[in-house]
């Protein structure tokens, strides 16, 4: 006999709320095929924002073709928070322990006149490909259903910045070898050009010498002659 489970109506909410936010998140990667990281780093702020009601989330991304830093924020209406990116960049770096094995799961820091619960992600093995960091006035922020969401947006990121990282890699080595191809032929055609000019030069004295000249191979057969000659 089936016995069917039936969830209070706030809890099947909560749970379908949680399942869509998980798909609106996989199919993120969709978007970001062939785009650039700063593309990445908007798209990935404004989802998380929208879907999990944050007070603060930033992201510092590595530019996998340049290795510049690309730094954006999204601060929640009406919060008193530093508005520029790098200036809480450099905020968090204070707070951050240089290694990230070393991070707090979360991190209560007092930021721009508020308390924040701050959830700090590295992107890659050893944030070589960035950060993420997610904060919210909430004393029970994160939950584990926030925590999902910002663990699998954070994974989603990594694929496609390391498929950014795959294609610039060998965008750079097309170009590299583009390069020395047109180089080569460069060569080649100054190459081809001196030869004929040689030519042309020892043409010129052959006809013009009053001599007779007479060039034969190794078996005796004659294989030029001047007019002279």
């Amino acid at each position: 006999m089936a016995v069917e489970l039936e969830l209070p109506t706030e809890e099947t909410k909560r749970l379908q709320r949680c399942i869509n936010d998980l798909v609106a998140i996989l199919a993120l990667p969709a978007s970001w095929i062939g785009r650039d990281p700063s593309h990445i780093a908007r798209t990935l702020l404004d989802a998380l924002e929208g879907m999990l009601s944050l007070d603060l989330v930033f992201v510092r991304l590595i530019h996998p073709s340049t290795g510049s830093s690309i730094s954006m924020t999204r601060v929640a209406p009406g919060r008193q928070l530093p508005g520029s990116a790098d200036e809480i960049g450099r905020m968090l770096d204070l707070w951050l322990d240089a290694n990230p094995q070393k991070w707090p799961p979360v991190l209560r820091k007092r930021l721009g006149g508020d308390e924040l619960s701050l959830v700090t992600l590295r992107l890659g093995l050893e944030r070589d490909l960035g950060v993420l960091i997610a904060g919210a006035n909430r004393a029970d922020f994160p939950s584990q259903i926030e925590r999902l969401l910002l663990t699998v947006a954070k994974n989603q990121a990594v694929i496609s910045l390391q498929e950014a990282r795959l294609l610039g890699e060998q965008k750079l080595l097309a170009e590299t070898l583009e390069r020395r191809v047109a180089e080569r032929a460069v060569e080649l055609a100054e190459a081809n050009e001196g030869l004929w000019k040689s030519e042309a030069r020892e043409t010129a004295i052959l006809n013009s010498a009053l001599d007779c000249i007479v060039t034969i191979d190794h078996e005796g057969r004659i294989t030029e002659f001047n007019p002279s000659a």
